[in-house]
């Protein structure tokens, strides 16, 4: 597709053709993405929950700046790790980011491992535009903190037993949204989350191994360039700065080096819960993405990355015209 031209659907002109290239971590969606943006003049557009926060670079794998270079990316250095980012807020400026690179005559590569923004951001999915209420969270994590997170997780029971069935009792941050949306609102926040047409004819590509000790490996060596890049120090450098706040607390391969820079633990035993912690993220991102069939899943140690790219671009120009 030449720059400047319109991506266009076959019948379906109304809606903007998009590429979500998805998959658990360490499958190489970054360099892919990069490949298939210079071949096809497309603009990435990040769904990654944690590459929104500034700062946190390493740790992420963020889209170095030579990946960056001469591709136009979205969606990364929203805010900073201290402050609240919804998942509202990402659909809404990733849908912007969306309609930009269209109407740019780009073709939109949104990329990344988070499901929920994912799913929210292209498979319609409805999310309440209530925005945070500090108090309110604050009182309601006085209560977890005096009374436990079970009696937080009673409360929202009693008022949306479908939301408390569907989030765990320890996930105090979900529970505190959950009660926040219907407090505010006045409705249950499971009936905030339907289903709504999607907004975009989306071709879905998913990288994966077809050994799940490969995937593994492939997580420890990335992991020790991680370190070798200076991982501890930019943990360091984000404590110093912001304090141990959510997005820090929350995120693998940080949470993990914060209680070694506090001097509670060794180095070894911190690094392991890296790997530890970030494997199971990995199992958990792919169970999440395997529950949706629109999926092209192409496995990374199967396949070259030659290979991985050509068929990708098939099926891409086999679901969208004009290419």
């Amino acid at each position: 597709m030449a720059a400047g031209e319109p991506v266009s659907t076959s019948g379906q002109a109304a809606r903007i053709s998009v590429v979500a290239l998805v998959g658990p971590t360490c499958t190489g969606k970054t360099a892919l993405a990069c490949r298939l943006a210079e071949a096809l003049g497309g603009e990435i557009v990040a769904c990654d929950s944690r590459t929104i926060y500034r700062h946190m670079d390493i740790g992420t794998a963020k889209p170095s700046p030579a990946e960056q270079a001469g591709i136009r990316h979205h969606m990364l250095d929203l805010a900073d790790p201290d402050e609240t980012y919804t998942v509202a807020q990402y659909s809404e400026q990733a849908a912007r980011a969306i309609a930009g690179a269209a109407g740019r005559g780009r073709l939109p590569i949104v990329v990344g491992g988070t499901g929920f923004y994912a799913r929210a951001l292209l498979q319609g999915l409805d999310i309440p535009p209530v925005p945070p209420d500090d108090e309110l969270r604050a009182a309601l994590n006085r209560l977890a903190e005096s009374d436990g997170n079970p009696a937080l997780h009673a409360r929202l029971a009693a008022i949306d037993p479908l939301a408390a069935s569907r989030i765990a009792p320890n996930d105090r941050f979900r529970v505190i949204r959950a009660l926040e949306v219907s407090t505010v609102t006045g409705r249950p926040f499971s009936q905030w989350q339907r289903r709504v047409e999607p907004p975009y004819r989306t071709v879905w590509l998913g990288l994966t191994y077809g050994n799940r000790i490969s995937l593994n490996q492939a997580i420890a060596a990335r992991f020790r360039q991680q370190m070798a890049d200076g991982l501890l120090a930019e943990v360091s450098a984000l404590l110093e700065r912001y304090g141990p706040c959510r997005a820090i607390m929350n995120t693998v391969n940080y949470k993990e080096l914060v209680p070694y820079l506090a001097g509670q633990e060794d180095l070894s035993y911190a690094e392991s819960q890296c790997l530890r912690h970030t494997c199971q993220l990995a199992r958990r991102q792919l169970i999440w993405f395997r529950a949706n069939p629109a999926i092209n899943w192409l496995a990374c140690d199967e396949l070259t990355a030659g290979d991985i790219k050509e068929r990708a671009l098939t099926i891409i120009s086999g679901q969208i015209s004009g290419l």
